[in-house]
């Protein structure tokens, strides 16, 4: 009896596996519980990013991203900064960076790894382009990225 619910452990455990390995980069309709990106998101990882065609301000485009189950980005660390500065190019995008007495991310941590620009101090969301972050007015009309957990 013990031998056969080894057995049986066992091959379930390695179909578990098998699934896992065949939809863990697929958009493929026959893997429903497999974690994906909504139409028009980016898979990168275990997240799904949307950059956003149109403008906004800052809180229109929190908005957006909490009404579709994310946030606005928020950035780990200096080498995922770098990895979504040659996303951006020239244009600025918001992210999740507000200034209140120090420069915090929308999750509460505080930017440790990076300079924003700012050149007044009227400027209190953070946007980012290629060249790194910057203060702007949150009033501004920008592009934005989200970034959610894939599902």
């Amino acid at each position: 009896m013990a031998i056969a619910l080894g057995l049986l452990t066992v091959i379930l455990m390695s179909l578990l596996l098998y699934q896992w390995i065949l939809c863990r980069d697929s958009n493929d309709s026959r893997c429903a519980s497999c974690p994906r990106c909504p139409d028009r998101w980016t898979k990168y990882g275990t997240n799904c990013y949307y950059f956003s065609g149109e403008k906004r301000d800052w809180n229109g485009s929190l908005e957006f991203c909490l009404a579709n189950e994310s946030h606005l980005l928020v950035l780990q660390d200096s080498q995922e900064m770098s990895l979504f500065k040659t996303f951006l190019r020239n244009d600025f995008h918001w992210v999740g960076l507000r200034r209140k007495s120090d420069w915090r991310w929308e999750d509460g941590s505080v930017l440790n790894f990076s300079r924003v620009l700012s050149n007044s101090f009227v400027q209190m969301c953070g946007a980012m382009n290629k060249d790194g972050l910057q203060a702007s007015s949150c009033e501004a009309l920008l592009q934005w990225v989200c970034k959610r957990t894939r599902i």
